[in-house]
């Protein structure tokens, strides 16, 4: 009987650690599902303001060419 008994603590045992694996398993996937959101969300937010950078550098280098073009006009007129 004694054999007996062993295996059954030998089955729970083996129950009981693979149940806390799996809890383990599952707190650090839901940690990692709220963590790729933020990220989700900050790169989102970094796009945008990449895209508004990228507009204003744009912006500046046509306003810088047509500039040059009034400076050159000027001096072929002075």
């Amino acid at each position: 009987m004694g054999a007996e008994w062993v295996g059954a603590f030998g089955v729970v045992a083996a129950a009981l650690v693979t149940g806390l694996f799996g809890v383990v398993l599952n707190r650090l996937r839901s940690e990692n599902t709220e963590q790729h959101n933020m990220v989700t969300h900050g790169l989102t937010r970094l796009e945008g303001k990449v895209d508004t950078v990228q507009n204003d550098v744009t912006g500046l280098t046509v306003w810088t060419r047509v500039h040059e073009e009034h400076h050159k006009l000027i001096e072929k007129k002075g």
